[in-house]
């Protein structure tokens, strides 16, 4: 039995994915965008990671919000911006939603 999960195959595999296309993307963008998860669901492996590559490479970072979600202190802490929608009946594309990171983009700017 493997004594560190960090040594396994899969996840060695998952973080050079990672390494090789998720952070370069965040290297070469402006800003991060990002939806806040529900904290009663399954703790967001993915969701940390980018979290914490966008304090590691000092991005500006905008949350959407599902209106109402409790956000926890320390996310609220270190978001630029936070954006709350209702995520159940708005898509992305939304005139809503563009205006609101649209705007947040030009406030924040490329840092």
């Amino acid at each position: 039995m493997r004594k560190n999960a960090f040594e396994g195959e899969d996840f060695k595999r998952w973080a050079d994915d990672m390494r090789a296309r998720l952070i370069p993307k965040m290297k070469d963008s402006a800003s991060v965008l990002m939806i806040a998860p529900s904290m009663d669901e399954k703790f967001d492996i993915q969701f940390a990671l980018q979290i914490g590559a966008a304090i590691l490479l000092e991005k500006p970072l905008i949350l959407l919000a599902h209106r109402g979600r409790t956000i926890p202190p320390k996310l609220l802490a270190i978001a630029d911006r936070i954006i709350e929608v209702d995520l159940n009946h708005i898509t992305m594309d939304s005139f809503e939603i563009q205006k609101q990171i649209k705007q947040a983009m030009t406030d924040l700017g490329k840092q």
